[in-house]
């Protein structure tokens, strides 16, 4: 080897421990500058330090130091709680920095080298990563830092994440509000909490985006924790509608039956998938029982008058089109419902009298004295509807038959007149 040889690697030996001393320097000076904010709130010392724990953690060997991100995770964390609004926009970024930091000097902290290699984008390696944080087995190089860390910031951290992602989502900018719900989860997570508000956001926003099969892992584990009642099942049917799937529709409405077997929601949803796919008596046995738990429930009684009239069970669905409007005297539904089903029952033994001979007059007699009966049952019933809702026409056309029918003259030309006016 000659001299030149030996000058050239002396040389690159000299630059190389300038290069790392100066990045001791850097860490040290970061963390100075970080205890001179704390101390005076200069804005100018939050900048000065992250411009030095940025260059320090490029470095291989100070780079992987617990204490660099350590000190740099501090450093943002100051940015981005910071009270002075003015030099908190300055650190935009500040938030996802923290937590960079903050897991890189949790992991370079662990004595484990196997920790120190882990990628924490990873999801394989994230577990590992809290594998190792949970273990209260696990050795740290400085337990000061972690301590720190998890007790005292992440708490502050997570809170800040899940604004974040509110004011992401608020401002429909719905990836990154995906971003901060998930990351303020994963802090929780290391925290050995459930964030259970972080998971329901973060399923809102998966639904946003159509990312529907990772709002129904939100939405499962939601129902595991009894987050959210009854909504978070009828949320979960909802996303299965949209992807057609009926039978997982009701299978989760189901399993939320199985929890909240009187929620009126939930119970609806069965029915409604029981009586569009003719499972009729099963559906009749099902509104039997939500009324026997609530009798005061007048749709429950017009649901099943409704399936009893499409059945031409007449006298069951009077009676239950009765008792709705008797619980409920505001029900337009059940009242225009039970007022037409009389006035289609005089209309019907109007057709049957019409149909008569002239030699068959007392047949004609009695069907249209039956027909005058329902028409005089059908009067209140359509008063009541049309005093509920003054503007329904539907209404309004079948009292001008009504009133015209009965021979009410003042009311039918009253009638007739609304009418024509709306």
């Amino acid at each position: 080897m000659n001299l030149k040889s030996v000058l050239g690697i002396g040389l690159a030996l000299g630059i190389s421990a300038t290069n790392v001393n100066a990045q001791k320097a850097n860490v040290v000076t970061a963390y100075n500058y970080n205890k001179a904010f704390e101390r005076d709130k200069e804005c100018s010392d939050l900048e000065k330090g992250i411009v030095a724990i940025e260059e320090a953690v490029k470095d291989e060997k100070t780079g992987s130091w617990a204490k660099t991100w350590y000190y740099g995770g501090n450093l943002y964390f100051n940015a981005a709680l910071n009270k002075d609004e003015e030099c908190r926009a300055k650190f935009d970024n500040a938030i996802d920095k923290t937590m960079e930091f903050y897991l890189n000097a949790l992991k370079y902290n662990i004595e484990d080298e196997g920790a120190n290699q882990l990628d924490l984008e990873n999801a394989e390696d994230q577990q590992k990563f809290m594998g190792y944080i949970m273990n209260r087995k696990t050795s740290y190089d400085d337990p000061t830092y972690t301590r720190d860390i998890l007790g005292n910031k992440f708490p502050y951290l997570a809170n800040a994440l899940l604004n974040k992602g509110v004011e992401s989502f608020q401002n429909q900018e719905f990836e990154k509000a995906k971003e901060m719900y998930e990351k303020s989860i994963m802090t929780n997570a290391i925290m050995g909490r459930v964030d259970s508000l972080g998971m329901f956001n973060a399923a809102l926003v998966s639904e946003r985006l159509e990312e529907y099969d990772e709002a129904l892992g939100y939405y499962t584990a939601l129902t595991q924790i009894n987050y959210g009642g009854p909504d978070i099942y009828m949320y979960m049917a909802s996303i299965y509608d949209r992807k057609k799937d009926t039978t997982k529709k009701i299978e989760v409405i189901r399993k939320g039956l199985e929890k909240y077997p009187d929620n009126e929601g939930l119970v609806r949803e069965e029915l409604s998938y029981l009586l569009t796919t003719g499972q009729i008596d099963e559906a009749l046995n099902n509104f039997d029982k939500a009324i026997a738990k609530d009798p005061e429930d007048a749709t429950l009684y017009y649901n099943r008058g409704l399936i009893y009239d499409q059945m031409g069970e007449f006298e069951k669905a009077e009676a239950d089109y009765k008792k709705a409007v008797e619980v409920d005297p505001k029900f337009f539904d059940a009242a225009y419902n039970l007022g037409a089903m009389y006035f289609n029952a005089g209309a019907e033994w109007n057709n049957k009298a019409s149909n008569y001979g002239i030699k068959e007059q007392a047949e004609y007699d009695a069907a249209t004295k039956k027909a005058n009966e329902y028409f005089a049952k059908a009067k209140p019933a359509l008063e009541q509807a049309h005093e509920i809702d003054p503007s329904d026409k539907n209404t309004m056309a079948s009292l001008v038959q009504v009133y015209a029918i009965m021979g009410e003259t003042e009311k039918y030309k009253a009638m007739k007149a609304k009418l024509q006016g709306n």
